[in-house]
C-alpha cells in the first residue's frame, strides 16, 4: 500500500533498485554454482595428476566438457611448441610462463560480472539516499502548501523516504556480502593454480 500510494520518482527509484537487487542475486547465484563444480573438478584433476608417475603426460589433458581451472594450467604446458632443444632452465622458465598465462586468462572468465556486486554494493545506497532526499522534500512541499506539520501531511513523504532507504540497503547488503564471498572463492582457485605450477615444475620441467 505505502508502495502504491508513493509518487512517481519514488517508484521508480523503488523499480531501479529491484532490478539491480534481482541481477544482482542472479550472479550471486550463478557464479557461486560454477565455482562449487569448478573446485570440485579441481580436486579430481589434482588427484588424478598427483596419481600419475613423474614421467607421465598431465592428465585430463583435454579441456572440453570440464571447468576445472586447474586443467586448463596443466594443459597450456601441452600446447607450447616443443622444447627438447633449450636448456632445463629455459623450458622450466617457458612453462612456468605458459601456466601463468593459461591460469590468469582462466580466472578472468570466472570473474566476469562479479564487479557489477561490488557497483551494486557501493551505489545502492545512494541511490536510495536520493529517493529519501526525494521524500523529505515532498514533505515540506505539503508542509508549506497546507499550513501545517501534522502527522497526515508528514507521513506520505517520510513513508516514502523510509521505503526507497530500506530498498537501497536490501539491494546493497547482499551484493557486498556475496562479492566477499565470491572473491574468497576466487583467491582459493587461484591459490591452487599457483601451486599446481610449482608441483609441475618441480616434478617434471625441473626433474
Amino acid at each position: 500500500a505505502l508502495v502504491a500510494s508513493s509518487g512517481l520518482f519514488a517508484k521508480f527509484i523503488l523499480l531501479v533498485l529491484l532490478g539491480v537487487s534481482v541481477y544482482a542475486w542472479a550472479i550471486i547465484v550463478e557464479r557461486l554454482r560454477l565455482f562449487v563444480r569448478v573446485q570440485r573438478e579441481d580436486r579430481e584433476y589434482l588427484a588424478a595428476f598427483r596419481a600419475a608417475g613423474a614421467a607421465d603426460p598431465v592428465p585430463m589433458t583435454r579441456t572440453d566438457g570440464t571447468l576445472a581451472h586447474l586443467a586448463r594450467v596443466g594443459a597450456a604446458t601441452l600446447a607450447e611448441p616443443a622444447t627438447a632443444s633449450l636448456a632445463p632452465g629455459a623450458r622450466y622458465e617457458r612453462a612456468q610462463r605458459a601456466m601463468e598465462r593459461a591460469g590468469a586468462d582462466d580466472l578472468a572468465r570466472l570473474e566476469r560480472h562479479i564487479g557489477f556486486l561490488a557497483t551494486t554494493g557501493s551505489v545502492s545506497p545512494f541511490i536510495g539516499l536520493l529517493g529519501t532526499v526525494w521524500g523529505v522534500m515532498s514533505s515540506f512541499v505539503n508542509i508549506g502548501a497546507q499550513g501545517s506539520a501534522s502527522l497526515v501531511v508528514v507521513a506520505p513523504g517520510i513513508a516514502e523516504a523510509l521505503i526507497a532507504t530500506v530498498a537501497g540497503l536490501a539491494a546493497a547488503i547482499p551484493a557486498v556480502v556475496g562479492y566477499n564471498h565470491l572473491l574468497g572463492r576466487l583467491r582459493v582457485i587461484g591459490n591452487a593454480s599457483t601451486a599446481l605450477v610449482t608441483e609441475y615444475l618441480d616434478r617434471r620441467a625441473g626433474g
